[in-house]
């Protein structure tokens, strides 16, 4: 009985389209990632404040690009870049799995560091869009400044979560062609 109930879950979650099975599972790893961003940048920037500051300062008084970059900037990229690889674990397992069927363990690795390089051009174009739209809406008095990056973080998942479809889709999991029998 309950081998009936994995097949008929299988067999429908399988049957829905892999682009809204791809919005589905990752808009729930969007989430998690988003979670993850939300709770790191309240961490940091409230709890461990001066913990952060005095990291922030070490980076500027070490390395020259630190020079140009704000505080605020400081503290959103490293948010960022944590909670992109704390999700990335979940994220590679359920895409993988759930999205584009990948089931051959031999090329796991080299899948992994194909969505790895997926991740970092995601990762780019979420740094760029959350920058542009957390110094916007910093400029625009309508948004509490304590949930400005939080909102331009929601938006700049949507359009990263587009590019990485594709990448994954076209470069990471990318099925071969099945060849034709003449």
């Amino acid at each position: 009985m309950e081998k009936d109930l994995a097949v008929k879950i299988h067999d429908f979650w399988f049957g829905i389209s892999e682009k809204v099975r791809f919005v589905l599972v990752g808009g729930f790893n969007s989430f998690v990632s988003f979670v993850f961003f939300v709770f790191l940048l309240h961490l940091f920037a409230q709890f461990f404040r001066d913990d952060t500051l005095r990291i922030y300062n070490w980076c500027r008084e070490n390395f020259d690009i630190f020079r140009y970059i704000g505080l605020h900037l400081f503290v959103r990229q490293l948010t960022l870049a944590l909670a992109w690889f704390l999700s990335s674990f979940l994220s590679f397992t359920t895409q993988r799995l759930l999205v584009f069927r990948a089931r051959n363990n031999s090329k796991a690795y080299k899948q992994y560091f194909k969505c790895l390089s997926t991740w970092f051009v995601g990762y780019l174009v979420n740094a760029v869009i959350l920058e542009v739209l957390a110094t916007y809406f910093e400029k625009v008095d309508f948004i509490p400044p304590i949930i400005e990056s939080d909102i331009a973080q929601a938006f700049a998942l949507v359009i990263s979560g587009i590019v990485t479809y594709c990448l994954f889709k076209y470069f990471a999991f990318k099925k071969k062609k099945a060849k034709v029998a003449v």
